[in-house]
């Protein structure tokens, strides 16, 4: 988080090979937020940290739910992942049969390379497709879990506790969601904050 750190850490305009190894195409599930209040909400968080922010970013508001990796026929590096494992990932969803559930939205926070609107499960709806998904494949993860939206990229290196005021001058009233579906994304890797491609789009009330 952005209290363990002195300076924000900066993303950079470029490919990253030692990331990617020559792989193209990176997978997430998701949860979409196309409800237009959430869009209001994640466009005013860009502007209000206008300045601290990497351009151009590209990529949809979401909730990372569970990182897959580089998806590949064949695996060879331990953050690749198969269209079987997706397969009996998709399977787990469909016999699961997860109701839809309530979110909430809420005020701004930091990693040390990324800020965020806060994420609140009081119904444990994600927690509970987390651990669906992970029946058809093991989450590929360097850090604790934190569901969250992120806002964008930090374009420099600039310090924690300025950053952290600007933070905290953004509105924290809770702005709350029903989710009613998951999806399978993929993005180049070699376009950071590129676009997500939406490749299985699952409604949880067609899983009931």
């Amino acid at each position: 988080m952005l209290n363990q750190v002195q300076t924000t850490i900066p993303a950079e305009i470029r490919d990253y090979p030692e990331w990617h190894h020559g792989r193209e195409t990176y997978a997430v599930w998701v949860l979409p937020l196309e409800d237009e209040v959430i869009q209001t909400r994640f466009k005013a968080a860009r502007e209000h940290l206008s300045g601290y922010l990497l351009e151009p970013y590209r990529r949809q508001p979401h909730i990372t739910l569970f990182v897959c990796g580089f998806l590949v026929k064949q695996p060879q590096y331990k953050d690749d992942f198969t269209p079987t494992q997706l397969q009996r990932q998709i399977q787990a969803l469909q016999e699961a049969r997860i109701s839809p559930f309530h979110i909430e939205i809420s005020g701004m926070n930091s990693f040390a390379s990324a800020p965020f609107l806060e994420v609140s499960d009081p119904e444990g709806g994600i927690d509970h497709l987390r651990q669906t998904l992970s029946r058809g494949a093991r989450e590929f993860r360097t850090a604790p879990y934190t569901p969250h939206l992120t806002v964008g990229l930090y374009s420099g290196t600039f310090p924690s506790e300025r950053v952290a005021g600007r933070l905290a001058d953004f509105p924290r009233n809770s702005i709350g969601l029903s989710v009613r579906q998951v999806v399978f994304t993929t993005y180049r890797a070699q376009e950071i904050a590129g676009q997500l491609t939406y490749k299985h789009e699952i409604a949880l009330d067609a899983l009931r």
